[in-house]
């Protein structure tokens, strides 16, 4: 009798492990790698990545920070000899947004490209610290929405945005405060459609 349970639970595994979806198979991971031309001191930044790798993880996508430039191969055009072919972000992380003027909203970050195996965007330092000075909150945080905000266009679908939590479109008052005190999460379908892509694109991978 105890052989035959043993069986059994042998079988439930391979066939639970079989039907697992792809995003439990560690297909779901991309990789980040920051251009800060902005000198933001390290403490902020780590605590922004820590934010927004946070937010990712509740979504079962995992992120990889690159360091001193170990992943960067995999944000190259020409990737045929590398190994490496997880979905890749670069962030360029600027001091201010020249384009930005008094009389328009505070854009902290935009998307500006993204292909089938990497995509770049902006996040402005001068909107991060002007939003976090006027409601009393950490840079560090703010910056980590920025980041995962905008990671979360670069591997959405379109339109991405959503009436609340980290994809919300405007970030006021007690709508920044309710993220970063416990709202800052993908909803179930962005989480879904993000695991669905990246699995997808490792799925056509060379």
């Amino acid at each position: 009798m105890e052989a035959r349970r043993s069986f059994i639970c042998v079988i439930t595994v391979l066939v639970t492990s079989l039907a697992a979806p792809a995003w439990a198979q560690g297909n779901n991971s991309v990789i980040v790698v920051i251009h800060d031309s902005a000198a933001v001191p390290p403490e902020i930044l780590d605590a922004a990545r820590a934010f927004a790798a946070a937010v990712f993880e509740r979504a079962a996508v995992t992120v990889h920070w690159d360091a001193n430039g170990g992943l960067g191969t995999a944000c190259r055009p020409d990737r045929s000899q590398s190994v490496d072919d997880r979905f890749c972000v670069q962030v360029l992380l600027r001091a201010r947004n020249s384009a930005w003027t008094p009389a328009q909203r505070r854009v902290m970050g935009m998307a500006l490209a993204a292909d089938n195996r990497r995509a770049v965007l902006s996040v402005y330092f001068d909107a991060v610290t002007d939003v976090a000075r006027r409601y009393g909150v950490s840079p560090g945080q703010v910056l980590g929405i920025a980041l995962a905000h905008e990671m979360g266009h670069v591997l959405l679908p379109p339109p991405s945005h959503s009436p609340n939590g980290i994809m919300q479109p405007s970030w006021e008052g007690d709508d920044l405060r309710h993220v970063i005190t416990g709202n800052a999460s993908f909803t179930s379908d962005q989480a879904a459609a993000m695991r669905g892509r990246l699995a997808h694109r490792k799925a056509l991978a060379p």
